[in-house]
């Protein structure tokens, strides 16, 4: 995740420009400062899409923006980039030495102009590979990148999972006409077809027949319209279904049939705007859509993308679309639809500059300012924000292809609603928290109010589009709230909470020991140790009941304790004493941590001792960066050294690298095991015991996740609305001890 602690908030203030245009407003920083590193612009016929990439001073990774402008207003866009080369960029390589590349027709239509204008070289990609290689690149990078759509759902969005393997598929790119293009590797694609009738014939057509002024304007008179008034169906010509060929009569047999047989002076009157919109659109989608499955069938292909300007995330054109995919196929293909479309081709020529054979690193999508391609766009794109590691998936999964880690995917409109509701509540409490971080400095309270309008804003935007950013889950939504924080400068409100939380349970932990180590009974041992860790996961600062217990202090570690329910039905605890006790030593076991203070300290750090003591390796595995009260790496760092000065155990494993901290890559209070650090998943590989512990790891995330060796789920239910789903009553623990075994995962 990006670091914004030198982010300059003087003057932050929500944007007022075009309120109704706009989804989210942007949040204004007139002082902030961002080296601008490279720049890539498509310019098609309708928009200029432009990428650039910032690095904020000081901090690890970047920032991939989006902006897109009119191509009939190209100066605007020239304007655009001359104030971030000239105004943004604060770098050491004079801003003449400086690359743009560019893709589209328009970059030969406009070199001269952007050479003259903004004094810098200007390199021209060829247009179908930037799109193949944009595409490739946000299919693999970017989670709930792929969707397809269809209205006879109940749930017409829906995501796709990255594919293990992405080719060979078919891209249908429609611009002003549409070209088909067969790609079988990263480098090898060939163009199999195309047809003159794309977006460029409906948009000429429209204009000849509507007196929409735009082709937005043109979009939305389609939905108002009904092409039965202008087509002719096949219920038309048989008086209702021809079955036997199986045709319904609502089937188009003749597009603008009934056209012809209207007298010239009453067509005006007769034919609607709306209704030609609305019958021209499908002319073209469905020419399209059966052109793209004739050339699928063909090649033997069953993974087909639409892109372009034509489609623009419109509802009605991604419907027939599908639609006739879905037909032509008979129901075995699915049109796939990308949230980034607009952005292919500009996403492709920024990645040339990039060495053919360089690693790029992970990124994941930033929401705190989005975009919309169009103003009938179903779904918004964010900025994408740079790791400073690569992430990869979790070798030990054992099956990747049905990994979910989200338990509760919120389809339910009521379970969409309470959640809302929940974390729009819980926003004044941490904009209290951002106000007491490191002091009520000046800006402090702008930023904090800034913070709580940001997020607010998305909160009210996803009430009225809840899968406008990817599917909607618990996880989705805490993420968005990490990234407002830290948007606004507050990398870590809770840093002054876990601080204090970690010297209270250091300064109780060697007398802790002590109990435990006095223990002769193993089993009775364990059945303590197991107590602690589900006592110390309560002490969360990210769940609502309990941090009013916090608030008020009426949680210690005794109270934790006796408030933890233990249901037979989440507890494995026999099955988990009796492979530790009598079972031989696990070689390497990995936890991936929860919570700060008593959590770590008093629950997790006993337990790992006690494997350690078996001759057991262990890899704690904790944030990278900041997340509510979670403990990073960077603390567990500073915490073992200190435990080993009064502890002999593990003074010796930590002196020995047989006690390992390293970060997961994360910044979340949820944990996805598709997208973890190079080094964590380097070091997993020979490990035979996967401990995930806490709410968000092991309940809201990661509860039906199974692996190919033992693992140990832990934690407590802290929200109601999970624990009823799950069958569980408030702060009732799981203990879910399984041992490796193939087949689907086992629901409790």
């Amino acid at each position: 995740m990006i670091n914004n602690h030198n982010l300059n908030v003087r003057g932050a203030a929500i944007s007022e420009d075009d309120v109704e245009k706009q989804e989210t407003r942007d949040i204004l920083f007139p002082h902030q400062l961002e080296d601008v590193a490279q720049i890539a612009v498509d310019i098609g016929g309708s928009l200029a899409k432009v990428v650039y990439f910032s690095r904020t001073p000081d901090s690890p990774g970047g920032r991939m923006n989006f902006v897109k402008f009119e191509t009939q207003h190209i100066n605007d866009c020239v304007d655009f980039i001359h104030k971030v080369l000239y105004t943004g960029y604060h770098g050491q390589i004079p801003v003449e030495k400086r690359v743009i590349k560019a893709t589209g027709g328009g970059a030969h239509k406009y070199y001269e102009l952007f050479k003259e204008k903004l004094g810098v070289t200007m390199q021209r990609e060829d247009e179908m590979e930037c799109l193949i290689t944009g595409l490739n690149f946000l299919v693999r990078q970017i989670p709930y990148e792929v969707f397809t759509y269809d209205e006879r759902r109940a749930e017409s969005m829906q995501f796709e999972s990255t594919p293990s393997e992405l080719f060979p598929y078919l891209l249908v790119n429609i611009g002003s006409g549409v070209s088909i293009l067969k790609v079988t590797s990263d480098e090898t694609y060939e163009r199999i077809s195309g047809t003159s009738l794309g977006g460029g014939t409906l948009w000429g057509l429209l204009s000849l027949l509507t007196e929409a002024k735009d082709y937005d304007e043109m979009l939305e008179l389609s939905k108002l319209g009904d092409n039965k008034n202008v087509d002719m169906l096949v219920g038309d010509i048989y008086g209702g279904d021809y079955p036997k060929i199986g045709l319904k009569g609502s089937a188009i047999a003749s597009s603008f049939g009934k056209v012809f047989k209207t007298p010239p002076e009453e067509r005006k009157s007769k034919f609607k705007q709306e209704d030609i919109s609305r019958s021209l659109l499908y002319l073209v989608s469905n020419n399209i859509g059966q052109i793209a499955y004739l050339n699928a069938q063909a090649h033997g292909i069953q993974r087909i993308y639409f892109s372009g300007f034509f489609i623009r995330g419109h509802p009605i054109t991604m419907n027939t679309l599908s639609y006739a995919i879905n037909f032509w196929s008979k129901g075995k293909i699915m049109a796939m639809f990308l949230r980034h479309e607009g952005y292919l081709g500009a996403m492709g020529a920024f990645l040339r500059h990039v060495p053919q054979r360089g690693r790029i690193q992970s990124f994941t999508e930033n929401f705190t300012r989005v975009d919309k391609i169009s103003g009938s766009s179903l779904g918004a794109v964010g900025a994408l924000d740079e790791f400073p590691t690569h992430l990869t998936v979790f070798p030990l999964l054992a099956d990747v292809s049905r990994y979910k880690p989200d338990t509760t995917d919120l389809k339910d409109p009521k379970l969409q609603q309470y959640w809302i509701d929940l974390l729009d509540r819980n926003l004044g409490d941490l904009a209290d928290m951002a106000l007491q971080w490191r002091g009520n400095f000046a800006d402090t309270r702008t930023r904090a109010s800034s913070f709580e309008a940001m997020y607010r804003e998305h909160l009210q935007a996803l009430r009225r589009e809840p899968n406008m950013y990817g599917a909607l889950t618990i996880r989705s939504l805490l993420d968005l709230r990490e990234q407002c924080l830290r948007e606004m400068g507050f990398t870590d409100i809770f840093e002054n909470v876990k601080k204090q939380e970690n010297a209270a349970a250091l300064e109780g932990l060697p007398k802790l020991l002590k109990r435990l180590d006095a223990m002769e009974d193993e089993g009775k041992k364990l059945d303590n140790l197991i107590d602690n860790v589900l006592a110390g996961n309560m002490y969360d600062w990210g769940s609502t009941s309990v941090q009013e217990m916090l608030k008020k202090g009426e949680l210690d570690f005794d109270t934790a304790k006796e408030t933890v329910g233990h249901p037979q039905q989440f507890s494995q605890l026999a099955q988990l004493k009796q492979r530790l006790v009598e079972g031989s030593p696990y070689r390497k076991a990995v936890i991936f941590v929860d919570n700060s203070g008593a959590d770590i300290i008093l629950g997790i750090i006993p337990f790992a001792r006690y494997l350690l003591g078996k001759g057991t390796t262990v890899v704690l595995a904790a944030n990278t960066s900041p997340s509510v009260n979670d403990i990073t790496v960077h603390e567990l760092r500073g915490i073992l050294p200190v435990i080993a000065g009064f502890d002999p155990v593990i003074r010796s494993a930590w002196a020995e690298q047989r006690l390992l901290a390293l970060g997961t890559g994360s910044a979340s209070p949820c944990l996805d095991l598709t997208r973890l650090s190079d080094e964590l998943t380097t070091e997993c590989r020979d490990v035979d015991f996967v401990v995930v512990e806490g709410m968000g790891r092991a309940i809201h995330t990661n509860f039906y996740a199974r692996f190919r060796v033992d693992s140990l789920k832990i934690g407590v239910f802290k929200n109601p609305q999970v624990a009823k789903q799950l069958g569980a009553n408030m702060y009732d623990a799981i203990v879910l001890y399984e041992v490796a075994t193939p087949g689907s995962p086992k629901k409790v």
